[in-house]
């Protein structure tokens, strides 16, 4: 039969669907929406291609950066903003989203491996960004993205400040030229503000020109290099006026030409610390990338997936691992940089690390030039951007809930391990979730007005004889809320006989045992005064599950789709029993009776 014109052409997906093997539909899905996709003109490329060089010159700075903060060569940072970004940019769901290294993961990766021995580092942070990577695979595949709603915000908010004051804390010692000692970065604080005579002046003024310059060009048209020009300024000043006066990334090891080679890093360097911080990098990529994902909607109107970028991040930090880098994972900064550069598509991420790796092969010996005390003023500048006081202040207007369990975290991140701060955020989190919605439990009284609309009331104490009391359940039903449920019902009171409840419980797809309990110790109590209970608003699954209980002997109604409409078939039996003035048990021969 000949196609009708202006009928749409046959995607693959609508033919032969009895030839369904696993994996054909994802087969399908790709042919549709790749093989008839235009490739890109050459003007989008251009704009790809300008895009990523501003999101790699923006980034150099940042990723030498975040070398210092794991403990490394700062040219490790630069390996890593090559890989992400290329294969990133190709895996994500998400197109415009750039992935490479953040100074929060830098941080936990260096935090994880404070003890390890300083000729061994390497090695076992290379090992631990492969790790990451593979956790984070893990947790795509599982699908696990939902998950991450479960992380509470203020346990958020409390551990990314706690990592930006930790940020600032660790470059005290970059920027001042004084090593401090302390057995965590609050006492090594301590420490040098006991040493000030100790710190080297040209260093805190170095690291000041640094910070300065990275704040007031942030506000120029320059905003775009602010940051390498931050480091280079001061840098070049210093290598021509007083070379030698400060320290340079030279003076931490050989600045290497190229790129390197990919290469497994040795297991023996697999301790419970690398394997403990890979767990808590993954952690901090999986929750950082699914805020970035979820806040840039991708140009062409594709769907994007949490749980495909957590895949997308995990194999970047695989393929960085092997090519020598540090962690990375979705950055806000860069990608607030491309989509500011003008980028439609993930060919600007790809451009990024392409255009890394040139400035990497071209202009080594002016990296080996940067000073040291400039990339920790640039530290510390995004520290301090990083402090965001408005989440701060609504996290405090939250409760004290929120306040309590930010101030937990806030305080754990900077004392303890970082992974066992990460393992006690999420802990918090879990019982922040359940604690509020297992109590979160609201009980009203729904009356008929005389012109028709329902009224919401407070419940009475005791229901009152020989009438009808509608009731409707907010909340969470399950274990705690059960209980709480319970006390907040109103109980039958003797001499006042034959009350009726009708219990509404719209929403709910299951009730659980506790709340049977809680069902049947109320239905009992409304049998001692002649009394009766219905359940209504039920689903399908839910009445199924009040037939199943042998203990339950009331009368249930599962809901239609007109709003109230069991509850008023409920009121009108509730009422025809009631002027009936007989005791008759709620359904046939003691079992469970059902409506639609």
């Amino acid at each position: 039969m000949a196609m009708k014109k202006g009928t749409r052409k046959s995607r693959l997906s609508d033919l032969v669907p009895e030839l369904y093997i696993p994996g054909l539909h994802d087969l399908h899905e790709a042919v549709d929406n790749y093989i008839h996709r235009k490739p890109p003109s050459r003007a989008a490329i251009r704009r790809e291609g300008f895009a990523g060089l501003s999101v790699a010159i923006g980034s150099i700075p940042v990723a030498m950066a975040g070398g210092i903060l794991a403990g490394v060569n700062p040219i490790y940072g630069l390996y890593a903003n090559i890989t992400g970004p290329i294969v990133g940019g190709i895996f994500s769901s998400t197109q415009l989203m750039v992935i490479n290294n953040t100074s929060a993961e830098a941080l936990v990766a260096g935090q994880s491996l404070i003890g390890v021995p300083s000729g061994e580092r390497e090695g076992a942070l290379f090992l631990m960004v492969i790790l990451a990577g593979i956790f984070a695979v893990l947790f795509g595949i599982l699908r696990l993205g939902r998950m991450t709603r479960f992380v509470s915000y203020s346990v958020i908010t409390g551990f990314l400040s706690g990592i930006a004051v930790l940020l600032i804390l660790s470059q005290l010692s970059t920027v001042t030229g004084y090593e401090p000692q302390g057995f965590n970065r609050i006492a090594q604080a301590i420490d040098l503000l006991r040493n000030t005579d100790k710190v080297s002046i040209p260093s805190i003024a170095t690291a000041s020109a640094a910070l300065l310059l990275g704040y007031l060009l942030t506000h120029t048209r320059l905003r775009i290099a602010a940051s390498l020009l931050a480091i280079a300024v001061p840098s070049a000043v210093l290598a021509f006026t007083r070379p030698g006066i400060v320290e340079i990334v030279s003076d931490l090891g050989r600045i290497p030409r190229g790129i390197p080679m990919p290469a497994l890093p040795s297991l023996t360097n697999l301790t419970h610390d690398v394997f403990t911080g890979a767990l808590s990098v993954a952690l901090v990529i999986i929750v950082q990338g699914a805020g970035v994902s979820q806040s840039v909607p991708n140009p062409d109107g594709s769907r994007r997936g949490i749980s495909h970028d957590f895949t997308a991040q995990g194999a970047a930090n695989i393929v960085t691992g092997f090519f020598q880098g540090i962690p990375v994972g979705g950055s806000l900064s860069s990608t607030t940089l491309n989509v500011v550069s003008g980028a439609a598509g993930r060919l600007s991420s790809v451009f990024a690390g392409l255009w890394t790796a040139v400035i990497l092969i071209a202009l080594p010996g002016l990296i080996a030039h940067v000073a040291m005390p400039a990339l920790g003023g640039l530290l510390i500048l995004i520290g301090l951007k990083s402090i965001k006081p408005s989440n701060v202040v609504s996290v405090w207007h939250a409760g004290w809930h929120s306040r309590t369990s930010a101030a937990i975290t806030f305080g754990a991140t900077l004392i303890l391990p970082i992974q066992l701060a990460m393992g006690l955020g999420v802990l918090i989190s879990g019982l922040l979730y359940v604690t509020r919605s297992s109590t979160d439990v609201g009980l009203v009284e729904l009356a008929e007005r005389p012109d028709g609309r329902i009224e919401e009331r407070e419940p009475p104490r005791h229901l009152p004889a020989n009438t009808v009391t509608v009731l409707n359940v907010y909340g969470h039903i399950f274990y705690a809320g059960a209980r709480v449920l319970e006390s907040l019902l109103p109980m039958p009171k003797a001499g006042q006989e034959r009350p009726v409840v009708i219990l509404r419980l719209r929403g709910r797809s299951r009730l659980g045992a506790t709340m049977e309990d809680v069902l049947s110790h109320y239905s009992d109590e409304l049998k001692k005064v002649n009394g009766r209970l219905y359940l209504t608003g039920l689903s399908e699954t839910a009445r199924r599950d009040v037939e199943g209980m042998g203990r339950l002997r009331l009368k249930s109604y599962q809901a239609t789709s007109i709003l109230g409409e069991s509850t008023r078939k409920a009121l009108t039996d509730a009422q025809a029993w009631l002027a009936t003035k007989a005791d008759e048990p709620p359904s046939d021969k003691g079992k469970p009776g059902s409506e639609s």
